[in-house]
């Protein structure tokens, strides 16, 4: 052998060496624990050596950059923070960024046809960043770091966690129904609906995460994405990812769903609240798509001509993403599909072109059914499992057990980027028709589980 060791005595020190220690860095079950490494080495480093300050000449260039930044990196590895065998994730962590490197950007690229890197990024001049018959270069002056280039835009520089071009808006308008278990009985549906309106349009309200009542920007008309929310859920669960879309281009309608939500907790939960859900739901969804699109016509309306009936997502989180099943079932409206930890009651499948996520850990819906879903249907289609995640994922709302169980499971932040990190690409691909947005299914982040057919 050439160690020169007997092969007993190599077996016993493998046997001695943690498992961690032998895995690659943001491989197997180091991934995580990596992921928090590295997010705070990376935090640690912009504390210390902020971008802004190095801006060329001497004490302040690229090199100078990596020399602050560098003893940071050996004291997080040599104190145990961050494994050794991220040494060199974390070298290229600071060392690819434009910090110093005067008149250069991170320059994205993007190689569907090379299987080993299909999604890469470089720092170098501005004028050298340029697109071949091979691939695509985009010179991503918004960003600084050409990990954040790789990980949040796919080298195409358009980063899924920013609020552009837009800000977004929000107004409540209540449509009535009659119930269909009860038709003697009105459903009063006080809807949700985010939109797109200019930057700088008034203060954010937190409670919404968007200006309220803001004037819609002009240059729509704009997709719709319905959303229905979780049982004993409401329609504010999910701004991490409403009113950020909103910010993006896309109007977000969201119903409550009167019997099973929040606000009637206990009895929301009942099985009896739940069956007459199940049945009230599909038809509170069309019913608001009908009335938005009413909106969309009435020249009195804030909402007049800012909506594109020919292009309608489908989403939903839990009920909601069983809701999803139904109401792509019955709606030639409804273009994509988007359910997320989706409940399933029966034999479901989906005609249109989807996007399934779900939560490694989840303990209130089934994985294994959303899977027989996932095969059931037609293509193109994407299922994404968040590991490390839970069923609460997909929710602004953190019930504490085993769902929702940081540092064990994922924080709400971490499970949201991941989220985030495959809406937008889903819905700009697959309901806007840009076929750049394709770069994000080239690499997934470390932590997915990724399936997909397109054809």
């Amino acid at each position: 052998m050439r160690s020169g060791l007997p092969a007993a005595l190599l077996a016993l020190l493998v046997l001695a060496t943690p498992a961690a220690a032998l895995e690659k860095c943001l491989t197997g079950g180091s991934t995580l624990g990596d992921q928090r490494a590295l997010a705070t080495l990376r935090a640690d480093i912009d504390a210390a050596c902020p971008c802004a300050a190095f801006v060329g000449g001497p004490g302040a260039d690229r090199a100078s950059y990596r020399r602050c930044a560098r003893p940071i990196r050996d004291l997080a590895i040599t104190s145990g923070a961050l494994r050794p065998e991220c040494r060199a994730t974390a070298t290229r962590g600071y060392s690819d960024t434009t910090c110093g490197a005067v008149g250069k950007v991170a320059c994205g690229r993007v190689q569907p046809s090379s299987k080993a890197k299909p999604v890469g990024c470089s720092v170098k001049p501005a004028s050298r960043c340029a697109s071949t018959a091979r691939f695509t270069e985009t010179a991503c002056s918004a960003q600084t770091h050409c990990s954040d280039v790789v990980d949040w835009t796919a080298g195409t520089c358009s980063d899924v966690r920013a609020r552009a071009p837009y800000e977004a808006g929000v107004r409540t308008i209540t449509f009535t129904k009659q119930s269909v278990v009860s038709p003697a009985t009105q459903r009063p549906l006080d809807t949700v609906i985010w939109y797109p309106t200019n930057p700088g349009a008034g203060a954010i309200n937190p409670t919404y995460g968007a200006v309220v009542n803001a004037p819609v920007a002009p240059g729509g008309p704009y997709p719709i994405v319905l959303f229905s929310h979780g049982s004993c859920g409401f329609p504010l669960q999910s701004i991490f990812l409403t009113a950020l879309l909103a910010s993006q281009g896309f109007v977000v309608v969201a119903p409550p769903h009167p019997g099973n939500t929040i606000t009637e907790f206990p009895t929301c939960g009942t099985p009896a609240a739940q069956a007459a859900s199940f049945v009230e739901r599909p038809n509170d969804m069309t019913f608001v798509l009908d009335q938005i699109l009413a909106e969309n016509a009435n020249a009195a309306s804030p909402l007049f001509a800012a909506l594109d009936p020919d292009r309608v997502a489908m989403s939903g989180h839990s009920f909601g993403g069983l809701t999803t099943y139904l109401v792509e079932a019955i709606e030639p409206r409804v273009k994509v599909a988007i359910p997320m930890a989706a409940a399933v009651i029966g034999q479901q499948s989906m005609s249109v072109p989807s996007l399934s996520l779900l939560g490694e850990l989840d303990t209130r819906v089934s994985n294994a059914a959303i899977r027989t879903v996932y095969l059931a249907s037609a293509a193109p289609k994407h299922l994404v499992e968040i590991l490390d995640a839970g069923h609460y994922a997909f929710s602004g709302l953190c019930f504490p057990g085993s769902d929702c169980n940081p540092p064990v499971t994922l924080t709400q932040d971490e499970a949201h980027g991941h989220v985030l990190r495959w809406v937008r690409p889903f819905l700009e691909t697959y309901l806007n028709g840009d076929a750049s947005y394709s770069a994000f299914f080239l690499k997934p982040l470390p932590g997915e589980a990724v399936s997909a057919q397109l054809q």
